[in-house]
């Protein structure tokens, strides 16, 4: 009898196992994670048993791909969510043992009324490990051999599937995007991943869609600013610089950009993204008299690809960068393509000429009234020349300046104003700036330990940047680098002297990352503010009140010399559940 029990029990398997090889074979090709440094822990991955294990797991949390992300699994979640939102979450894949061919597959959304949205609405992405420092890194670092690195997730990949290695984890990113039209009602839908040699894995969501609508991120009155580097673009897809087969890999990005609601077209007047074998945006070219000239043509098809794209609120014409190093390159009267360093004060002139030229085309294209001029970073008395300077081609241009100086007067006739972390608890002259129709952004910036969305940040300060905002009166963000990628953009993000990701946001072949998607999440959440603000404003009940003073005391956390103190997490946390309290009295 046991001896029949046994081969009943193998023939089963066998069955089980045909079963699961039934899935059509995929051919997919993708690159190779770097090595983990960290120590596994054998044991614990031994506990774990055979098979591939799926459970949800936190958006907060930057699962280690070497250790057991959980002991126990959660196989159902209930997600609440306006009509034209994206809502995001994360789940986590497991296994001791090597799975080949793992795949995800949705059902619809079905509601209790019978009403179906398609699964076309979910994007699942596969998470990607990148190499990083561990530590926050500033500009006094020393050489990087020294430095404790590890693995983070954080790219969104787009493959078809993906193999699991022994010992190790997987999240998985997933976004749905629910429609304008669809009805309120909960909606459920279930998750079904797929392997070979081991039975599917199953998760069920609950979205509640509530009678509540975002707009379109065209239509956000958040400013996102992000400076795209089309140059990067062109290298990694090995396409001639400005030329159309470049015009159309540009395409994906700027459409990644949309979804953050970036409105601003970003040019460079000199080399300012560019490298010394490369002419800009903006061609110049030395004439008999010694003088420049500027051919605007390339300059003239990226405001046109991006305006055609839907970006073309504002241009920001990227001036000068006192702290930097500032080049110009020129084609030289016997046809050498020169590279210049160029001073404010000894080459004034020259400066001067070129901006004359290019304010004069933004006049003659009608662009000169939504145009800025951007100076980046620096001392006083440099910013007040160049100030001077623009004013004598000009009176008329906008400007906009870092303000990290108050004593000096820097900032008077400034139209946008970069506020980095150390000037940024000014509240008072935020909205007083917001009633005169000035721009205030908080500059993201490298050198801040907290908040930011380097790599090795919490996930959620991304999502805390947009309450932020909405707690001190903020218009937006700017975000200097978006796409500067290094050498192995898809496996080594660590940087010199400088955290890992500091210098990007998104990866090559236009793909997203977590920290862009919660940094999008904060964003949808500050439309929501103001959304309710106007709503509870417009109809004077008691209630409505009582919830306007809730969201005041929850906005008053979001300080931030209060994150060593307090998680962006939890103070994040805590104004999603007050927003999803209000929305379904």
């Amino acid at each position: 009898m046991k001896t029949y029990l046994l081969g009943s029990c193998v023939v089963l398997m066998l069955l089980l196992a045909s079963c699961y090889n039934q899935r059509e074979n995929i051919n997919y090709s993708t690159f190779s994670e770097p090595v983990n440094p960290e120590k596994k822990d054998i044991e614990s991955w031994e506990a774990t048993g055979r098979g591939l294990h799926l459970s949800f797991g936190s958006k907060d949390v930057k699962y280690a791909k070497g250790q057991v992300p959980m002991k126990a699994v959660t196989k159902e979640k209930q997600l609440t969510a306006w009509r034209g939102e994206r809502v995001s979450f994360q789940a986590v894949l497991w296994s001791s043992y090597d799975v080949n061919q793992v795949e995800c597959v949705w059902s619809d959304l079905v509601s209790s009324d019978g009403d179906t949205i398609g699964n076309d609405i979910i994007e699942t992405h596969f998470v990607r490990y990148i190499m990083s420092d561990a530590d926050f890194v500033s500009e006094e670092a020393d050489e990087m051999t020294w430095r404790d690195s590890c693995l983070i997730p954080d790219m969104l990949d787009n493959l078809p599937c993906i193999d699991v290695e022994s010992q190790s984890v997987r999240p998985l990113w997933v976004t749905i995007k629910v429609p304008r039209n669809v009805s309120k009602g909960s909606y459920n839908a279930s998750l079904k991943v797929y392997s070979k040699e081991n039975p599917p894995q199953e998760l069920r969501v609950q979205l509640d869609v509530i009678d509540k609508e975002l707009p379109a991120s065209g239509e956000w009155r958040f400013q996102t600013n992000m400076c795209i580097n089309p140059v990067t673009i062109a290298q990694w897809h090995k396409v001639e610089l400005w030329s159309e087969e470049h015009v159309e890999q540009l395409t994906p990005y700027v459409e990644l950009m949309k979804l953050a609601g970036q409105k601003n077209i970003n040019v460079s007047i000199f080399n300012q993204y560019n490298t010394p074998t490369q002419l800009p945006l903006i061609k110049w070219k030395e004439i008999s008299d010694g003088r420049l000239m500027a051919d605007f043509t390339n300059f003239d098809k990226w405001v046109e690809t991006l305006s055609e794209l839907g970006v073309k609120e504002q241009i920001d014409c990227l001036a000068f960068r006192p702290e930097g190093v500032n080049t110009i390159s020129y084609i030289s009267g016997e046809g050498q393509i020169v590279n210049q360093s160029i001073d404010i004060y000894g080459d004034a002139v020259l400066i001067k000429n070129c901006y004359a030229q290019l304010i004069q085309h933004l006049k003659e294209k009608a662009l000169f009234e939504k145009s800025v001029f951007v100076i980046g970073a620096g001392n006083s008395e440099d910013i007040t020349f160049l100030k001077e300077l623009i004013a004598s081609v000009d009176a008329e241009i906008k400007l906009e300046l870092v303000a990290h100086e108050w004593t000096s007067g820097i900032m008077q006739n400034v139209y946008a104003a970069n506020v980095p972390s150390q000037f940024s608890n000014l509240k008072e002259w935020f909205k007083l700036r917001h009633q005169k129709g000035l721009e205030t952004s908080y500059l993201l910036g490298a050198k801040d330990n907290y908040p930011n969305i380097c790599l090795r940040s919490p996930s959620a300060q991304a999502t805390w940047l947009g309450w932020y905002a909405a707690s001190q009166g903020i218009d937006g963000i700017h975000v200097d680098q978006f796409n500067n990628w290094g050498n192995k953009p898809l496996v080594e993000a660590r940087l010199p002297q400088a955290s890992s990701g500091s210098s990007f946001l998104i990866y090559p072949d236009a793909r997203s990352s977590i920290r862009y998607e919660r940094l999008i999440e904060g964003i949808q959440d500050f439309e929501k503010l103001l959304i309710l603000r106007e709503q509870l404003s417009a109809v004077g009940e008691d209630k409505n009140a009582k919830n306007l003073e809730l969201i005041d005391e929850v906005l008053s956390d979001f300080v931030i010399d209060r994150i060593p103190r307090e998680s962006a997490k939890q103070m994040v946390t805590n104004g999603q559940l007050l927003i999803n309290q209000i929305v379904n009295e």
